[in-house]
């Protein structure tokens, strides 16, 4: 028989199991509430739960039952529990239950339309959230060509570590920047008239920026403009041409003009057209670019139809031929050879330069010699550091056979010769005027901030200027965009911002599918420089992005 427990030890055990009891009860509530919880991150998904960054200003406060895959954790203010804001569907912890369970998820303190965002389903797809949308879009704003390093000016920090910083609802085209009109003697913003001379590269950009704060005009003798990126491939390919000319007018209504200047009075302010038309400017914008041989550049003065079908002409003709002449080794002259070859693999090319190296200086030399490589097996004949001494005697852009000689004794011949020599800068107009501000090339000579050597209110743009920085769409553009951005804060009593050159960027297409990049000093080759340019040659972005239009069929 067993001995009769002491009543103390009776009182013992019935004390522990009330514990145990009691124990139990606290845990299954605890569990409840996990369990909801850890339905409602379930629901949120994995994307939030491991892709989020948590946020540095976490405090040293902060609850030890924080879960290590916890998110966003913050700290608490001094007698209060965070209470994040969640779903109707998911009801606020009930008061006295552990703040911060095990497996729950904080968040940062953010504004509630952010907070509300964020945890909306449609917030976890990249396409849907607000915060990456705004990010693209300032990325397409910045320009066309995507970030680079020739303009630091432009754009400051858009990185993503950034972008929560922006409000979520902000966007560029929802919320434009006000014109505010401030005095500033003569030149109010309301009053002031911007005159731009130049429909190119640096022409559209300075025009798209001052769209809808600054009036101006805009001035080109030709009705639509020249995407002459795609110039090359437009002379090989008869469906391509007509998608390089894109209309002013659709773009920019009655501030476009077409015309073509005559004379430029500073004295003044004014400037004359051919018709002898006179306008007057606050402030004088000249980006008359430069001119060159076809099919790298259009004459003006035939219409955008007529360039079309020369375009269409040429590529007939480089399909008929058999034994074809590329004199210059410049981009046009690489780029054309490679669109050739791309469209016509079983054609003899020969490409003539003037220099020992292809392209200039100013790539790096493992760029030239991959260009080398990649046409030399498409089966390109190379005549470097020779130059063609009967050009002005040989026939161009058209199928007859001839001989081409160089200065060095070597003779070759052709079906047809094509010429992709250098361009010059288009200042004659300005000679009577600013005869004395150009430097021997003929490019007006500029300060940091684009203003023409001593002469207010007139500034130069693009490729007709003396900036020392490669003549290409790319460098065009980011000097139009700045410009923009300094006559808006001139009009405002603020100081403008210098021009700084960056790193050189640069893509060389060879045909749709091939071609070589430099960008920042890294060496891109085929299959990322395809997507960056080669594809499309920015057709599609020039159409729907900066001129705001659809793109022909």
């Amino acid at each position: 028989m067993a001995a009769a427990a002491s009543p103390a030890v009776i009182a013992r055990i019935l004390k522990r199991k009330e514990q145990e009891k009691k124990s139990k009860q606290h845990q299954h509530q605890h569990h409840h509430h996990h369990h909801r919880h850890s339905h409602h991150d379930k629901r949120r998904g994995s994307h939030q739960g491991s892709s989020r960054t948590p946020s540095p200003a976490t405090s040293p406060r902060q609850s030890p039952s924080t879960s290590p895959t916890s998110h966003f954790p913050v700290s608490p203010r001094r007698g209060s529990h965070p209470s994040p804001r969640i779903s109707p569907k998911h009801p606020r912890p009930r008061r006295g239950s552990s703040p911060n369970p095990v497996g729950s998820a904080s968040l940062p303190s953010l504004p509630s339309s952010h907070t509300n965002n964020l945890l909306t389903p449609s917030s976890h797809s990249p396409a849907s959230s607000p915060v990456e949308k705004h990010d693209r879009t300032i990325t397409d704003l910045t320009f066309v060509f995507g970030k680079n390093g020739s303009a630091p000016h432009k754009g400051g920090n858009h990185s993503r570590d950034a972008s929560p910083k922006v409000s979520p609802s902000a966007s560029p085209k929802s919320s434009p920047k006000k014109s505010h009109v401030k005095s500033n003697g003569s030149e109010e913003q309301s009053n002031a008239h911007v005159v731009i001379v130049g429909g190119g590269y640096a022409g559209i950009a300075i025009a798209r920026k001052l769209q809808g704060k600054i009036n101006f005009t805009l001035i080109d003798p030709k009705e639509r403009f020249h995407h002459h990126i795609g110039a090359l491939r437009s002379a090989v390919r008869t469906d391509f041409a007509k998608k390089t000319f894109i209309p002013y007018k659709a773009t920019f209504g009655k501030q476009f003009k077409q015309g073509r200047v005559k004379d430029v009075k500073t004295s003044d302010r004014t400037i004359i057209l051919e018709t002898g038309e006179t306008i007057s400017y606050t402030h004088l914008v000249i980006a008359t670019g430069c001119t060159g041989p076809f099919p790298g550049r259009v004459d003006d003065t035939i219409t955008a139809d007529e360039a079309i079908s020369r375009y269409n002409n040429l590529a007939e003709q480089i399909e008929t031929a058999d034994k074809i002449v590329i004199v210059g080794g410049g981009v046009a002259g690489i780029e054309l050879t490679g669109e050739i070859l791309s469209a016509h693999k079983n054609k003899n090319v020969t490409l003539i330069h003037a220099h020992q190296h292809l392209i200039n200086d100013d790539v790096l030399p493992a760029v030239r010699t991959k260009l080398q490589e990649k046409l030399a097996r498409y089966g390109v004949t190379f005549i470097l550091d020779e130059r063609v001494k009967n050009l002005d005697e040989v026939a161009t852009n058209v199928s007859k056979p001839t001989t081409v000689k160089t200065d060095a004794g070597t003779e070759v011949s052709a079906d047809l010769v094509i010429r992709c020599t250098g361009v010059k800068p288009n200042t004659a107009v300005f000679a009577n005027n600013l005869g004395g501000k150009v430097d021997d090339s003929g490019r007006l000579k500029v300060n940091e901030l684009f203003e023409v050597d001593g002469v207010e209110h007139v500034y130069a743009i693009g490729a007709c200027n003396d900036v020392a920085e490669v003549k290409m769409p790319r460098h065009s553009t980011a000097q139009g965009e700045l410009l923009a951005e300094n006559i808006v804060r001139k009009l405002d009593n603020k100081e403008m911002k210098p021009h700084t050159q960056g790193q050189l960027m640069m893509e060389i297409s060879l045909g749709p599918n091939a071609g070589v990049s430099q960008v920042k000093g890294l060496i891109l080759g085929s299959f990322l420089t395809k997507y960056r340019k080669s594809k499309d040659l920015f057709v599609h972005r020039f159409w729907k992005k900066v001129m705001k239009q659809e793109v022909p069929h």
